[in-house]
């Protein structure tokens, strides 16, 4: 799924219309009636509905709701915002439609009257918004916010910019849930703003599907349906047709990442594993791990199909030499660094001219270390796509929707996984699936994705037994399996 920013939203409606065609009027008519349809599988007949509108199609989508509520005997009443001069020829057409008995008009000098047992539906302001709210919207914000009702935003919650929020005064209605249009917006999937979105609900209007087609973008999200295909196994396979994986860390006290990781490969598919670590610890690795094999003389590097560095690897300066030898042997191996690996990188920049091609999988800690500091999430994320631009890597940065970057400069929301993943061991998961990936011949972007998919299809699919709190990461490593099993079915 194409992420689109305001501009190009506009374009698609003003495609739709031409293309389908459809009137202005009409598309909104169709857009608000499903967004209705969905509002009346949500909420039982017996709920009541405050709708507040400002005077923009916002508020004619927010008044056509309203008809369609009243129209299945939905209790209704609307609040129209008398803070424009100028209202829009869609708005005007649809309050003519509807009975002044339900109407009250708010001058900025007066206050909303709120119900605590009516449900808001916030019809202020959508993607269009590209200025801070002037202190009379600010004013009706915080009085929605400081109410007990639920609130249900159309489009967007009022206030919210559709991609960029640097300059946002803060002045944002917080939803319980909002139904908005076609597509996903860039800003509901920044940390910062997740608290204003609430469950979201996208509906779809039917909006021009060759003009999105044509489109060039660059943000996109992974769903099941958009993920890359899996690789299809010969019934004549055997083990050296899926790769030979190498992992390398698991320093003192440090061992069960490796382990972890050399798991997580295992279940992902990968012919074979095998482990570099401390001697110390190879009786562990056979019996916590059998199916693994070792190579503690990284002589030959170039037997493998893929190259995984820095579970439990440390930084000491034995840590430091090692992996400059291993990258400076690596040549075009498939690659995946994570965790010390990236903590001795952060310290020693000039390695990642031997990185070229590298899946890079930090946490936000990492990433600061690597990337430097920054003020927000949009400032982030640029961060994030430069340094794949530059180094010519790709960029798995952890989080509530795990963003993949890329060296095109494209970037990739996930959409899988839970709270229960903020646990030890669960970047050492990641690690191993895309390792796997990679040696069974998965381009490095591909890898990654899939790999990003899985690891939180995993977590989520782990919760049938599981609660988010009680959730460990070999929970996911067990429920690799049924993920596959699930994606295979698409």
């Amino acid at each position: 799924m194409k992420i689109l920013s305001a501009n190009q939203i506009k374009e698609w409606d003003s495609a739709t219309i031409k293309n389908e065609p459809i009137k202005s009027l009409a598309l909104m008519e169709r857009a608000a009636t499903l967004c209705a349809d969905q509002i009346m599988l949500d909420f039982h007949n017996d709920s009541c509905f405050h709708i507040i509108a400002n005077k923009g199609n916002n508020g004619g989508d927010g008044l056509v709701i309203a008809r369609k509520l009243l129209e299945n005997r939905f209790k209704v009443r609307i609040t129209v915002l008398e803070f424009l001069k100028k209202a829009s020829d869609e708005f005007n057409y649809n309050l003519s439609l509807i009975s002044k008995n339900i109407i009250t008009y708010i001058n900025p000098e007066n206050k909303i009257d709120f119900n605590d047992s009516e449900i808001i539906i916030d019809a202020i302001f959508g993607y269009g918004l590209n200025k801070l709210t002037s202190s009379n919207f600010a004013e009706v914000i915080r009085n929605i916010n400081k109410s007990n009702s639920k609130v249900l935003s159309i489009d967007m919650p009022s206030g919210l910019f559709a991609e960029d929020n640097r300059m946002n005064n803060g002045e944002i209605v917080k939803a319980d849930i909002t139904y908005t249009f076609q597509c996903m917006k860039l800003s509901f999937l920044l940390e910062s703003y997740t608290k204003y979105v609430g469950e979201l609900k996208i509906i779809n209007i039917g909006l021009d599907t060759n003009f999105l087609k044509k489109l060039e973008i660059n943000n996109y999200l992974l769903t099941k349906n958009e993920i890359p295909l899996l690789l299809k196994r010969s019934k004549i396979s055997h083990k050296g047709n899926f790769g030979h994986a190498l992992l390398i860390g698991g320093k003192k006290g440090m061992r069960g990442a490796i382990i972890l990781s050399a798991r997580s490969a295992l279940r992902t598919g990968v012919g074979k594993v095998s482990v570099s670590l401390p001697n110390e610890y190879i009786q562990e690795l056979n019996i916590k791990l059998p199916e693994a094999m070792l190579d503690n003389n990284l002589t030959k590097i170039s037997d493998y199909n893929a190259l995984g560095i820095g579970p439990g690897m440390g930084t000491d300066k034995a840590a430091e030499d090692n992996l400059k030898a291993l990258l400076k042997q690596r040549k075009k191996i498939p690659l995946v660094l994570d965790a010390d690996a990236l903590n001795v990188i952060s310290n020693n920049n000039d390695l990642l001219q031997f990185s070229k091609g590298a899946v890079i999988t930090p946490h936000i800690g990492e990433f600061k270390r690597l990337c430097g500091d920054y003020k927000s999430d949009e400032e982030k994320l640029e961060k994030q796509i430069e340094f794949a631009r530059k180094y010519k890597i790709i960029v798995v940065l952890k989080g509530i929707f795990t963003t993949i970057a890329t060296p095109s400069e494209d970037l990739f929301f996930n959409t899988t996984g839970n709270s229960g993943m903020a646990t030890a061991g669960s970047g050492d998961v990641l690690t191993g699936i895309i390792l796997a990936l990679l040696a069974q011949g998965y381009s490095a972007k591909n890898a990654a994705c899939l790999g990003v998919f899985l690891h939180g299809y995993s977590a989520d699919l782990a919760l049938k037994n599981q609660s988010e709190d009680t959730l460990i990461a070999s929970d996911i490593i067990e429920n690799l399996g049924d993920a596959f099993k699930q994606i295979s079915m698409k």
